[in-house]
């Protein structure tokens, strides 16, 4: 009935209420088993959602699934950041929330998408076309969307709260970390707003994972 070719993931791969099904089918047929729901109003058939043993095809699909939500309200460069970042990077709940950064103001939707929408205006930025990444460190492309790399996500979780879903968040991540080195950062970063919590949380996290 539905088939999308695995690893073959676009902002076309999904289904999105009146293309052409209704919302309320849709649920359905999620119930049913023939859907599974991605983010947002987004679904993809039940048989096409990659497999645990493919982090590559899952990081593909989450991120295809982040442009495609974003494409109707964000325009000029922006990156994924926050608990979309941490989405993408390493999976979990799918956020309830759209967190960019954006180079300019944008004016809020008037018509407001599936998901809510925070954005802020940060010295984070992708490169020009065909240039380096951000400021080599803290941006990184993955499977076609820019987002805050890990190390810098597991610090901004931690800086802006934390609640429950940033720690849950975070503590995904710590498995793509160098603890030795996140510890580093956070210490030449500490005079940051937020900081002492943040490294706070850190030291809890990294002594749990031990």
């Amino acid at each position: 009935m539905f088939t999308t070719p695995p690893q073959q993931f676009s902002r076309e791969s999904f289904l999105v209420p009146g293309l052409p099904f209704s919302a309320p089918e849709l649920r359905g047929m999620e119930l049913s088993g023939l859907l599974v729901h991605v983010m947002g109003d987004l679904y993809l058939p039940a048989g096409s959602n990659p497999p645990a043993r493919d982090p590559g095809g899952a990081s593909r699909m989450r991120a295809a699934a982040v442009l495609r939500l974003a494409e109707p309200v964000l325009s000029g460069p922006w990156v994924a950041i926050g608990l979309t970042a941490a989405w993408v990077h390493a999976g979990g709940a799918a956020p309830g929330v759209l967190e960019a950064s954006v180079d300019r103001y944008h004016r809020r939707p008037l018509y407001p998408g599936a998901v809510g929408l925070r954005l802020e205006q940060s010295g984070l930025a992708p490169p020009p076309r065909g240039g380096e990444a951000g400021d080599g460190r803290d941006v990184v492309p993955v499977h076609g969307l820019w987002c805050t790399a890990v190390d810098r996500t597991v610090e901004d979780l931690l800086r802006h709260g934390p609640t429950r879903p940033e720690l849950t968040a975070a503590e995904l991540l710590l498995a793509r970390c160098d603890p030795g080195r996140l510890r580093e950062r956070f210490e030449a970063r500490r005079r940051r707003p937020g900081m002492a919590a943040a490294r706070a949380a850190l030291m809890d996290l990294l002594a749990h994972e031990r």
